[in-house]
C-alpha cells in the first residue's frame, strides 16, 4: 500500500467515523450512512471543509432542505419536518432554558411555519439549519423581550400592547368593565392595592398578575398564559390565590364589589 492510498483509507475511515457521530447525534435518516459518507468524503477531499462533522452536516443540510420543499413526496417531506422540529426543539433550549414546556413546543412550531412559507427564498440550502436556527431566535427574541419588560414592570404598570399587540379585551362584558376601571380615581386605588398586596408579598407577583389580566385587563386565559409562560390549566389556580390574597385587604373588598369580583 502507498503512502497516497494509505492516507486516503485513512481519510476515509475519518469520515465514516465523522458522519457516524453526526447520526446518533441527531437521529437522522434522510441519507443512508454509507452515502453520507461517501458525500462527506467527497467534500473533504475537494478540500472545501476540512472538520468531517462539519462537512456531514453540510451535505446532509442539503438534503434536509430538499426533502423540506419536495411535495411530490409527502413521506420523505414529513420525516423532513420531524427532524427539523426535532432539531429545533433541542436547539431552543440554548437560546433560553426556562421556557415551558407548552409554550417552547408552540414556538417550535411557529418557526417551522415560518420555515415553511420562506422555503423558496434560501439561497444556500446547505446553510438550512443556520437558516432555521435564526427563524426561531426571532421567535424567541419576543418572547425574551416580553419577560425582561415584565420582570421590570408589573401589568399594573404597563400599556396593553405589552400583551401580544392586544389593544382591546375580547369580550365585550370585558370591554365595558375595562372602561368602568380606566376612570381616573377608581383606577388608581386599583392600582395602589395591587402594589401594596404585591409589596406585602413580593413571591405572589403572578398571582397578581393572574388577577390583574383576567379582571381588569380583561384578556382570556390562553393570552394570560402567553404573558405569564404558564399552563393555562395553572392559571386558575394562580388566580384564585391572587384573589386570596388581594382579600386581606378592606379596601379591595370595597373595589372587588364595585367590579363585580
Amino acid at each position: 500500500m502507498t503512502q497516497r492510498s494509505f492516507e486516503a483509507e485513512t481519510l476515509a475511515e475519518h469520515c465514516k467515523s465523522g458522519v457516524a457521530r453526526v447520526l446518533r447525534r441527531y437521529d437522522w435518516c434522510l441519507l443512508a450512512p454509507e452515502e453520507l459518507s461517501r458525500r462527506t468524503l467527497a467534500i473533504v477531499q475537494a478540500g472545501a471543509i476540512s472538520d468531517p462533522w462539519v462537512a456531514a452536516v453540510h451535505v446532509y443540510c442539503q438534503c434536509l432542505y430538499s426533502a423540506c420543499c419536495n411535495e411530490h413526496d409527502s413521506d420523505r417531506q414529513n420525516r423532513a419536518f420531524l427532524e427539523l422540529q426535532q432539531y429545533l426543539f433541542e436547539y431552543s433550549f440554548r437560546l433560553a432554558v426556562d421556557i415551558p414546556y407548552e409554550i417552547r413546543i408552540d414556538y417550535v412550531n411557529e418557526a417551522l411555519f415560518r420555515i415553511w412559507q420562506k422555503r423558496d427564498s434560501y439561497r444556500k440550502p446547505e446553510a438550512f439549519l443556520a437558516n432555521a436556527g435564526m427563524e426561531l431566535r426571532n421567535v424567541v427574541r419576543s418572547w425574551w423581550m416580553r419577560r425582561r419588560y415584565r420582570q421590570q414592570n408589573p401589568p399594573w404598570q404597563q400599556p396593553a400592547t405589552v400583551l401580544d399587540g392586544q389593544h382591546e379585551p375580547d369580550d365585550p362584558a370585558a370591554a365595558e368593565l375595562f372602561e368602568h376601571v380606566m376612570q381616573e380615581e377608581f383606577a388608581r386605588r386599583v392600582r395602589t392595592c395591587f402594589h401594596e398586596a404585591l409589596q406585602r408579598s413580593p413571591r405572589a407577583r403572578q398571582q397578581l398578575e393572574a388577577v390583574w389580566l383576567k379582571y381588569i385587563a380583561g384578556y382570556d386565559d390562553e393570552t394570560i398564559s402567553r404573558y405569564l409562560d404558564k399552563p393555562v390549566a395553572s392559571i386558575h389556580v394562580l388566580r384564585s390565590r391572587g384573589l386570596n390574597r388581594l382579600r386581606a385587604d378592606p379596601e379591595w373588598q370595597f373595589l372587588a364589589q364595585e367590579l363585580g369580583i
